[in-house]
């Protein structure tokens, strides 16, 4: 496996218990990712080497951020997948739209958001604003997380954005 370390926060109150796992297998990984909850667990680091590295944090309300950079210099942040055709060939609407619609309408109930573009998480014990284009969910994450942990690479499938800030002000 490529990744060498994994780094797992936890916060009782105010102060972070870091956790350190010598190479990894799958199945702690898997874990350490499904236990983020955005509350106590906010972030995961998978290290290869001090320049080859992936973060996901984030997990309240099933939303998640993932980061990588492959030479400590050039950040890639992960971008939720957007499906811009709205009907099938036979003018049925596309399932995929009707799912992007409904959660939508769960985030404005729910409130969690400043606005319609911004996501509030929980992020290395941090509280921020995102932008609801790098939101992602659990099987994205751990798509990427696999293919990170086992080749050093980030999922050609997924689209990566390079080097913005992720904390919208």
């Amino acid at each position: 496996m490529f990744v060498s370390k994994l780094y797992t926060d936890k916060w009782p109150g105010n102060k972070n218990e870091e956790t350190v796992i010598e190479n990894p297998n799958w199945q702690q990984i898997k874990t350490a990712i499904c236990e983020l909850d955005g509350k106590s667990k906010t972030l995961v680091s998978l290290e290869a080497d001090d320049q080859s590295y992936m973060m996901i944090g984030g997990g309240n309300h099933g939303q998640y951020i993932v980061t990588a950079t492959l030479d400590n210099d050039i950040f890639y942040s992960l971008l939720h997948p957007v499906d811009y055709e709205i009907f099938n060939s036979d003018n049925s609407v596309k399932e995929n739209n009707l799912s992007i619609f409904y959660q939508a309408l769960i985030n404005t109930k729910n409130k969690n958001a400043d606005s319609a573009n911004e996501q509030k998480l929980v992020v290395g014990g941090q509280a921020g604003n995102y932008s609801q284009k790098i939101c992602v969910n659990l099987p994205q994450c751990l798509i990427a997380a696999i293919t990170f942990a086992e080749s050093g690479e980030l999922e050609s499938l997924f689209t990566w954005q390079e080097d913005e800030s992720l904390v919208l002000v």
